[in-house]
């Protein structure tokens, strides 16, 4: 009997270290100019939590103690923290996310008729704005267009084809050497992975998380989140396997709990 009130002591004890390891933490995330900044993209890649800024740059995000946490937004500088003790026992934590400044210390180009000075040649080489539909009186697409971003292979085909193809596209190897067309494609693919968690709640219905895991409405989001980067949800549920979508849910909360 004493060995197993001792037992039950030492698991008692574990799991309360274990929860209090372990807590939501709530931050805002601003620029520079201490403006609060949306859309920033909030990774707990330690556990593979995720979550995203709101319109008022806030956020929350699940964590253990020592987890490391990056904040990555277009168009700011990545950065990274780790959840000391200061961190973790705090009510709410501040991040400040510098703006990337895409700059070339030196641009050799080696083409005819290309100086190397992006703005002169810019500047030189004739380019009038391109006509509209509109402007010639016939139909044409009026949705938003989704912006051309050629692949690694695509962009290296053109550098080597440009002495025969006669130069070079600035604007794309720009685009290319300072990283946008990879903080590009980044950030489609995490907003293809936010649209489908959207659409997997909308598929199971809020009321199916509230009553099944007494979840708030609130924490909805970040529950599905954390489930969809944990677990092979996103085949699963496309393949229509959405019994075993749920198991994976309920696996999730029980890590989670």
């Amino acid at each position: 009997m004493r060995k197993l009130v001792s037992l039950f002591l030492f698991i008692s004890l574990y799991s309360f270290s274990q929860s209090n390891n372990q807590k939501f933490i709530e931050g805002i995330v601003y620029n520079d100019n201490s403006y609060s900044i949306e859309g920033v993209h909030v990774l707990n890649i330690t556990s593979y939590e995720a979550t995203i800024t709101d319109s008022n740059g806030k956020f929350k995000i699940l964590v253990n103690l020592n987890d490391e946490i990056i904040f990555s937004a277009i168009q700011f500088k990545r950065r990274k923290i780790k959840i000391d003790n200061d961190v973790f026992n705090s009510l709410s934590i501040t991040i400040f996310l510098e703006e990337f400044v895409n700059e070339l210390d030196e641009v050799i180009v080696n083409s005819s008729g290309l100086s190397g000075s992006l703005m002169n040649d810019l500047q030189n080489s004739g380019i009038v704005k391109d006509l509209n539909f509109d402007d010639l009186g016939i139909p044409g697409f009026k949705g938003i267009r989704k912006e051309d971003i050629p692949s690694n292979s695509q962009l290296t085909k053109e550098l080597l084809l440009a002495p025969l193809t006669g130069g070079l596209d600035i604007e794309r190897m720009y685009n290319w050497v300072s990283g946008y067309y990879k903080e590009k494609r980044q950030f489609r693919e995490f907003k293809n992975d936010f649209n489908l968690i959207d659409e997997i709640i909308k598929f199971y219905g809020l009321r199916f998380f509230i009553d099944e895991f007494k979840l708030p409405e609130d924490n909805i989001h970040e529950f599905v989140t954390s489930t969809y980067h944990n677990y092979p949800v996103e085949e699963n549920f496309k393949m229509g396997n959405y019994t075993l979508v749920i198991d994976y849910f309920k696996k999730n909360f029980k890590r989670l709990n």
